[in-house]
């Protein structure tokens, strides 16, 4: 599918689109070293599902108020863009935030770290064949050795940890179940976008989502007992990343087809893997750059014939 592409959408042209999607996929990937960190100074086990679960509904809920002031600034009438699609965004909230994170926090407290990472990017994949099917967007060759790649990719980073074998439904299961989410979210966003201004849709999104999150913590008897000045810079980092990230990747979803958005994702556990040997002087591996040229192989294909029209002048 060829883009609506013109020079006063910047969201359009290819250079953009991977400056704007690589900025998503570095700030999400920051987002893995922040949040170990900040679980760290809030004293929050690694067990502690619930104090996880309040401590992202914390972060996701500032950032949804956030990105509706930036709204607002931006002279968009929240409330009016709301009207009418109060159903809508609150199943938005719910998938693509409240039940996304839900998923992840509990599938990966029972579930080894390399074998969710490769289970979760099912996601990735997911979404492109779901808008191929939902947005009659052509499953071209490219796209199939893309994903393939991608998927490599991931399976790469991630080798040499415990064997893929067992599952569970606390554990594996959950891990399916968010990535299920991550897709029908991507989804979502292309409806909810065509009815509501983008930036108001993700600050719902998180706000709602958020809100959930918070009250499912706290019922399950989440609490944050230890408040420090690096963890509320943590926290403060972490919502900024949410705000920014999410306006980008919703924004370009909104305007793009969507494999040649979604691919990016797969770059994110390879980025906060590198992120992480970096902030957290974690042990750097090889296999973690051979694993970002492969996935950047896979990007590449999906979206070279896009980079040709534009090369040539057609949209």
């Amino acid at each position: 599918m060829m883009r609506n592409d013109n020079n006063r959408n910047v969201f359009t042209r290819t250079p953009f689109i991977i400056l704007f999607a690589m900025t998503a996929v570095l700030l999400w990937g920051l987002a893995y070293p922040f949040i170990k960190l900040g679980l760290s100074e809030f004293q929050i086990s690694q067990d502690d599902v619930a104090g996880k679960m309040l401590f992202a509904g914390i972060r996701f809920t500032i950032a949804g108020f956030i990105t509706l002031a930036v709204a607002k600034f931006k002279k968009q009438n929240i409330v009016r863009e709301a009207k009418g699609n109060v159903c809508l965004l609150l199943v938005f909230g719910l998938v693509n935030t409240g039940l996304h994170y839900l998923c992840f926090y509990v599938g990966l407290a029972n579930c080894e770290g390399s074998k969710a990472s490769v289970m979760n990017s099912m996601g990735t994949f997911l979404l492109i064949i779901f808008g191929s099917i939902l947005f009659h967007e052509r499953m071209t060759g490219n796209k199939v050795i893309g994903c393939m790649l991608g998927f490599v990719g991931i399976l790469i980073a991630n080798l040499g940890g415990k064997a893929m074998e067992g599952f569970r439904i606390a554990g594996e299961g959950m891990i399916i179940a968010n990535a299920v989410c991550s897709a029908f979210g991507g989804i979502l966003t292309r409806v909810v976008t065509k009815k509501v201004n983008t930036i108001v849709a993700t600050g719902y999104s998180l706000a709602t989502g958020g809100i959930m999150l918070m009250l499912g913590g706290v019922l399950s008897g989440g609490t944050i007992d230890t408040i420090t000045a690096k963890g509320v810079m943590l926290l403060a980092g972490l919502v900024m990343i949410s705000t920014v990230a999410f306006i980008l990747y919703n924004t370009l979803l909104k305007y793009n087809p969507v494999a040649d958005i979604a691919i990016f994702n797969a770059l994110i556990p390879a980025s906060g893997t590198l992120l992480s040997c970096l902030f957290l002087k974690e042990a750097f591996y090889l296999k973690y750059l051979i694993s970002i040229v492969i996935i950047v192989l896979g990007i590449w294909l999906i979206n070279k014939p896009n980079m040709n029209r534009q090369r040539d002048g057609r949209t």
